[in-house]
């Protein structure tokens, strides 16, 4: 798929959006889907730039006036504020207030370029994200799917006034994407149809974050005693921050704690930069830091690295976040994902994420005595402590692993690109087709390897290019040829082998490292099976074999199978193997038709080409299916092969 997002900012700008779409992005790529982001340009920056590994455009080229942006700045800044319920801002139509024309002259001069960019730039999804963007939706061609992020809360006590304006926009989305479930449902109540709500939690990398030792290179470079406690809050200042009331519990908890520093990490934001709307917030945290007298307590580092953030959360004893509202907290993820004990308000993003009691406490909004005693508690109770960490990590493996959003996202690109295209099987041209690509255990196959003839016969009937795609091993797939000679190639043990039979030409993938991991498990007489390019290994040993290899668990490939965890070079899989082998072949990949059922078919469905997971597929690889079979494994293929021939 090519996907384009817009969005106010991108990184490197850090802030829960800008990472948001950093790991949304590049996650979408590593399925083998391509994405465009387009963002408003700062003074300064170039017009357009490659981002790791994503294509960024800054836009306009020209900088925008000062006068224009002060006018978007602050009707956009009265949104932010009144959706994170700190006032009625909007006592009559937005329309007719400070700061629309100027909203609305931005979002016109950027959906103009948005436009002349989608035409040099042909995509399948436009995603915008977020209320700064909420009206160039009028300038995505007709018949593209447009959704909305909505990143901030959505909250009954909007006035009538705004709700009426913001619903009346996201109304011409084909969905609209809230954080929670009840962000949802106040849109919904407020006008929203509810066909056009979608939940999903923001994306977290909890590949980056997760549990290391740092020993106190983060205390050195601050300048902090070995024996303090740290407790982290990763958020800019602005208007529903939670360091207000951090700050006031200090005094409470230094008398308990003297040896006991607060930590606040974040920059400025977009919007620091082309406004000044949140210079008094700034200054009102410093001034009250100044009354209670806590200068010597107190550590603004100001913008960290991204890469950088995860010794931060690892190296602090508790993780805090007392915002007055938050869409979600992604802070709070990146902490639970370190394992971290949280402390946070009781407001939708947060308590979604903390259960009170069991992985850290939540407080009341302006509660600080509460905050001071949970913090107190913690800080007091070392077992208390870690074993609330232990529970943030459960949930996070649980609910918010990166994998399991960035498959949300994708099915519901997925399923909006077939509703508006009603792209399915029935469509496609039996001519049109390049080549056919099956897994071969459970979908030619009823029952591991029992080969149904009939099967065999329909494919080749079809006088097609022929793939099998299987983790078995290249003995057997040498084997299987000789006994049903019908395949142009076979791609065995997951990818790490690639057989053309027609002139026996074999590949082999494997890796230093790879071949390490090997010597490792034979030395220590770990249960496995052994192959030239894979490793099998019963699920249920998961742990124990990444503790086996825990020297060089980022250096080699995991995939999982029904009931076993394949270790393999790293970078190669079934998806990598099959475009190799297709662009040896001479075939067009964009026209192949994919057929597999289990979770190690993921990296094949990421190939181009029209994918179909058999009705006994794994839930997670429907996910990525053009096309799901009303009946499994063969006869699911012989209903393929069927509507392929009407």
């Amino acid at each position: 798929m090519k996907i384009f997002f817009a969005s106010q900012s991108f990184y490197p700008h850090i802030g829960g959006v800008s990472t948001y779409l950093l790991n949304l992005a590049k996650g979408l790529i590593q399925r083998g889907n391509e994405v465009v982001e387009v963002h408003l340009r700062p003074p300064n920056e170039s017009s357009e730039e490659i981002i790791k590994g994503i294509r960024v455009f800054r836009i306009p080229k020209e900088p925008l006036k000062e006068d224009l942006l002060k006018g978007y700045s602050n009707f956009k800044e009265r949104i932010y504020k009144e959706c994170h319920g700190e006032g009625e801002f909007f006592k009559k139509e937005p329309l007719i207030t400070y700061g629309y024309d100027e909203y609305h002259q931005i979002n016109l001069s950027l959906g103009r370029q948005i436009e002349e960019l989608l035409e040099k730039n042909p995509t399948e999804i436009v995603h915008i994200h977020d209320f700064q963007l909420l009206l160039i939706y009028r300038n995505t061609p007709r018949g593209i799917p447009v959704i909305l992020t909505w990143h901030i809360p959505f909250i009954d006590t909007i006035s009538k006034h705004l709700k009426q304006f913001l619903i009346r926009h996201m109304k011409e989305f084909d969905r609209v994407i809230f954080s929670c479930e009840e962000y949802a449902k106040s849109a919904i109540k407020a006008g929203l149809p509810p066909e056009k709500a979608e939940v999903i939690c923001p994306i977290s990398n909890t590949n980056l974050f997760k549990q290391g030792e740092y020993g106190y290179e983060l205390k050195g470079k601050y300048n902090i005693s070995e024996d303090y406690k740290i407790i982290l809050c990763v958020q800019r200042i602005d208007s529903k921050s939670g360091h207000l009331q951090l700050i006031k519990t200090m005094p409470k908890i230094l008398k308990k704690f003297p040896k006991v520093k607060l930590m606040f990490v974040g920059g400025e934001s977009l919007t620091s930069k082309i406004s000044k709307e949140r210079e008094r917030n700034e200054q009102e945290v410093h001034e009250l830091i100044k009354t209670l007298d806590l200068q010597e307590h107190i550590i603004f580092t100001g913008s960290v690295e991204y890469e950088k953030l995860p010794m931060y959360y690892n190296s602090a004893d508790i993780v805090a976040l007392t915002s007055k509202n938050e869409g979600f907290g992604l802070a709070i993820t990146e902490g639970m994902a370190c394992g971290k004990p949280i402390v946070g308000t009781n407001v939708p993003g947060i308590a979604l994420q903390v259960k009170d009691g069991i992985n850290g406490f939540l407080v009341e909004v302006g509660d600080f005595d509460k905050t001071a005693q949970k913090i107190v508690e913690l800080l007091k109770n070392k077992k208390l402590s870690e074993r609330m960490g232990k529970e943030s990590l459960r949930i996070v493996k649980s609910n918010f692993e990166t994998s399991k959003g960035i498959d949300k996202h994708h099915q519901l690109y997925r399923s909006l690109i077939k509703e508006k295209t009603d792209w399915r099987l029935e469509k496609i041209k039996l001519d049109d087709i390049s080549a056919i690509i099956t897994d071969f255990d459970r979908t030619i196959t009823d029952e591991p390897g029992l080969v149904d003839e009939v099967v065999i016969k329909e494919l080749e009937s079809l006088n097609k290019p022929l793939f099998l795609v299987t983790g078995r091993d290249i003995k057997y797939a040498k084997s299987l040829y000789k006994k049903y000679p019908i395949w142009d190639c076979i791609i065995a043990e997951n990818g790490s082998c690639v057989y053309f039979p027609t002139n026996e030409l074999v590949w082999r993938f494997t890796s230093e490292k790879f071949e390490q991991a090997k010597r490792i498990l034979k030395k220590g007489k770990f249960p496995a099976n052994f192959s030239y390019g894979i490793i099998s290994v019963s699920k249920l040993l998961e742990t124990k074999l990444k503790d086996a290899l825990y020297s060089i668990v980022g250096y080699i490939g995991f995939k999982t199978n029904i009931n076993e965890i394949m270790v393999l070079p790293r970078g190669i899989d079934k998806g990598v193997s099959v475009k190799l082998a297709l662009n040896y072949l001479g075939i067009e990949p964009k026209k192949t038709i994919i057929i597999g059922d289990g979770e190690n078919d993921i990296d094949l469905f990421t190939s181009p080409g029209f994918k179909v997971a058999v009705s006994n597929a794994a839930e997670r690889l429907k996910l990525f299916a053009d096309e799901v079979t009303e009946r499994p494994s063969t006869e699911g293929v012989l209903e393929i092969i069927e509507k392929l021939r009407m």
